[in-house]
C-alpha cells in the first residue's frame, strides 16, 4: 500500500476565506473601477495551469485572483517589507513566499507541489514593479512549466499604473484584463541546452503577454531611449574656496551610483517600506550637509550589506548591483571625509534620456518622486 504524498502547500486551501475575499473584492473593484475582461473564452479547463501576467502594481495580483474562474495559488515576494494593507490582504489570502535574487528552492518546490496536485498557479515573471515593462523575463516560470508539465495562460493588464490613486479621487479609471491563448507546456527539445531554452521559453511567454497589451498601454511609464548617467561632485570650503576630491575618494562607477539615485522605486523601499530617514539621498538638489548625506548613505549600505543583500541583485543583476552598492559606499566615505573637513559637498546626479516619441534630449537633475504603485 503506497502512502499519499504530502505537500507543504495543499491545493486548494483556505477555500472559505478566499471565496469570501473574491466576492468582496469583486464588488469593491467594480465600484472603484470600470472593469473590462477580454477573452474569457480562452480560460481553459486544463490542470495544472500557470497563469502569467505583466506587473506594474499590486492591483494586477488582485485582479488575477478575483476575476479568474477558479481559486488560484499566488507566488509573492518576501525579499522586502510590504505596506501594512498589502501585508494584511496577503496574510488573509495566503501565498507562497519567494526570496528573489537567489534560487529559492523551497519556494520552487512548493510551487511544483501545487502543480503536481493539479493546481492553478499565478506568477508575474517580470518579477517587480520598480521599472514597469522593462524587466527581463525570469526563467522560473519555464522551469515550473517544464517540471510540472503545466501549460501557460498569458494574461495582460492595462490601465493599472496609478489606478488606485485615481479611483480614490473618484475618477473611476478603466482597468482591462485580456486573456490570451494557451501556450503548451515547456518541453526541452533533443540536443538543446537547458538554460538557453528556458530563457527562450520565458521570453516567448512574456512576448505573448505583451502582444495582448494595447499599443498606447497606459500601464507603463513613457518609453525611454538612450538613457545615460553622469555625476558631478563639487566641494568647497565655507569661505567659497573650491576643493578637489582626493584621488582615493573618487567614485569608481559614477554612472551606476547615479542610476540608483534616479530610481525612486528603489529608494522608496528604504524610506517608505523600511522607515529609514534617507531624505538627504532622495533630495540631493536641496544640497543637504555632508553629514546628512553620510548618515543616509550609511543606512542604505547597512541594509544592502546585511538585512536585504539581494535587494538590488534581483533587479539589476549581480554585477550592476555590486557596482551600485560600492558606489553608495564610496559616496559614504566621501561624505564622511567632507564632513570631517567641514566642507560643503554638492552631489549632482545627472540623467539624460530621450522619449521614444521624440528625439529631444531631456536632462534631469532633480530626482523623481515615487508615484503610487498600487
Amino acid at each position: 500500500m503506497t502512502s499519499e504524498k504530502k505537500y507543504t502547500v495543499s491545493y486548494p486551501r483556505r477555500r472559505f476565506i478566499r471565496a469570501i475575499m473574491r466576492i468582496v473584492f469583486r464588488i469593491l473593484l467594480r465600484i472603484l473601477f470600470r472593469i473590462r475582461i477580454v477573452g474569457r473564452k480562452n480560460f481553459p479547463k486544463d490542470r495544472p495551469l500557470l497563469l502569467i501576467g505583466n506587473h506594474v502594481g499590486a492591483i494586477e495580483a488582485v485582479l488575477m485572483a478575483v476575476f479568474t474562474p477558479w481559486q488560484i495559488e499566488m507566488l509573492g515576494a518576501r525579499d522586502l517589507p510590504m505596506e501594512a494593507i498589502v501585508e494584511t490582504i496577503e496574510g488573509l489570502y495566503g501565498y507562497i513566499p519567494i526570496h528573489r535574487g537567489v534560487v529559492d528552492r523551497s519556494a520552487l518546490r512548493q510551487c511544483l507541489g501545487v502543480l503536481e496536485q493539479g493546481g492553478r498557479l499565478s506568477i508575474f515573471p517580470e518579477g517587480g514593479t520598480w521599472e514597469p515593462g522593462a524587466m527581463r523575463a525570469q526563467t522560473g516560470v519555464s522551469w515550473l512549466s517544464y517540471r510540472g508539465k503545466a501549460p501557460v495562460l498569458p494574461v495582460a493588464f492595462s490601465g493599472t499604473f496609478g489606478a488606485l490613486d485615481k479611483a480614490l479621487k473618484f475618477k473611476r479609471p478603466r482597468l482591462t484584463m485580456r486573456i490570451g491563448e494557451l501556450i503548451p507546456a515547456a518541453k526541452l527539445p533533443d540536443n538543446q541546452a537547458r538554460k538557453p531554452y528556458l530563457q527562450e521559453y520565458a521570453n516567448q511567454v512574456m512576448e505573448a503577454v505583451k502582444a495582448l497589451l494595447p499599443p498606447d498601454n497606459p500601464s507603463v511609464r513613457p518609453n525611454v531611449e538612450s538613457e545615460r548617467f553622469e555625476l558631478e561632485i563639487k566641494l568647497q570650503a565655507p569661505d567659497g574656496t573650491p576643493r578637489s576630491v582626493p584621488p582615493e575618494l573618487e567614485i569608481q562607477h559614477p554612472e551606476k551610483l547615479v542610476k540608483l539615485l534616479h530610481r525612486p522605486s528603489i529608494l522608496t523601499i528604504f524610506d517608505a517600506d523600511l522607515g529609514l530617514p534617507i531624505d538627504a539621498i532622495q533630495n540631493l538638489h536641496t544640497i543637504p550637509s555632508a553629514l546628512e548625506i553620510a548618515k543616509a548613505a550609511q543606512l542604505i549600505v547597512e541594509v544592502l550589506e546585511s538585512k536585504y543583500p539581494y535587494l538590488l541583485v534581483y533587479r539589476y543583476g549581480a554585477q550592476e548591483a555590486e557596482k551600485m552598492k560600492h558606489g553608495m559606499m564610496e559616496l559614504l566615505s566621501l561624505a564622511q571625509w567632507a564632513s570631517e573637513e567641514k566642507l560643503i559637498l554638492k552631489v549632482v546626479p545627472i540623467r539624460r534620456y530621450c522619449l521614444t516619441e521624440t528625439e529631444e534630449e531631456i536632462v534631469q537633475i532633480e530626482q523623481e518622486k515615487y508615484g503610487a504603485w498600487i
